[in-house]
């Protein structure tokens, strides 16, 4: 939203983004762009789905143009083609690698370098419209998903901002992607984030890393989940794999190639806290215990 604010010319009509979902204690959170949109004053519509009374609702709106960035729905055909055909969909990642509703955390599990945000012509097929621009940027070492998507909303917000006002005069057509090139990046699968120490260390940091904040990778230790929220590669001569041992005043687990040193974690019930501090608390500690367990 606040690329297009800040695109100027525009009047925005309305919003419409995801209900609010259920949070910590009972409470609902509010998708961020409803807060956003509540401080500049524009209608906030959340409805389940763009489909009969809601699409209705949006349709009366008569929109111009219409915006849209990881909404988690299928635009209707019918919306798009009452906006002429004038539909931008801001994406999260260099299109067409990473199609679908999880781009950055997949290019993490990947190992890719980079990414970066695309915009494309909105069509009805997911993320699939013609290329408009794209603006790269690397990952960097030890970056959670979190903090990707972060600063990827400002680059697009910002390429948005830079983008749009030449579409308004001369509608372009856009560079057609290829089929060849297109990987899709799926909704992560929370049973997924079960750490598998078999795999090698580098692969488990990157899992680490792609599921944190939510929905998090984790372990068990003694009957207990233990999330797992940063952690890095340690080398040393291989033990039995899921062996934990304190090797340099830290938690570390031994995995199909290299150690899993735990740099931060969160206990069931606990606060997040330092993978030392984790261990300090623990009673009776064994160089034999394994994980899960």
């Amino acid at each position: 939203m606040k690329g297009l604010a800040d695109a100027g010319t525009l009047a925005l009509v309305g919003v419409v983004t995801q209900p609010d979902r259920p949070a910590h204690r009972g409470a609902l959170r509010e998708p961020p762009v409803k807060e956003r949109a509540r401080t500049i004053g524009v209608p906030v519509f959340q409805p389940a789905g763009l489909r009969g009374t809601a699409l209705e609702t949006v349709l009366a709106l008569r929109p111009e143009l219409l915006v849209w960035a990881a909404y988690g729905n299928r635009i209707p055909a019918t919306l798009i083609q009452a906006a002429a055909g004038h539909a931008i969909n801001v994406h999260a990642s260099l299109l067409p690698r990473w199609r679908g509703a999880a781009p950055i955390a997949h290019a993490i599990l990947a190992g890719d370098r980079e990414t970066g945000v695309t915009l494309m012509l909105g069509t009805a097929e997911l993320d699939a419209g013609p290329i408009l621009a794209q603006r790269r940027t690397a990952i960097a070492s030890g970056e959670t998903r979190g903090q990707l998507e972060t600063r990827l909303a400002a680059v697009g917000g910002a390429l948005l901002a830079d983008e749009l006002p030449r579409y308004l005069g001369a509608w372009p057509l856009g560079t057609p992607q290829d089929p060849a090139q297109v990987t899709h990046g799926p909704k992560l699968d929370p049973r997924a984030g079960a750490l598998d120490f078999s795999r090698t260390a580098e692969e488990l940091t990157r899992i680490v890393r792609a599921y944190t904040p939510d929905p998090g990778a984790y372990t068990t230790f003694r009957g207990q989940r233990v999330v797992v929220l940063r952690a890095t590669v340690n080398g040393g001569r291989g033990v039995e794999r899921g062996t934990l041992a304190i090797r340099d005043g830290a938690p570390q687990v031994a995995a199909g190639a290299g150690w899993l040193r735990l740099d931060e974690v969160k206990p069931a019930g606990k606060r997040a806290m330092s993978g030392a501090e984790w261990a300090r608390g623990l009673r009776g500690l064994s160089g034999g215990e394994r994980v899960p367990s």
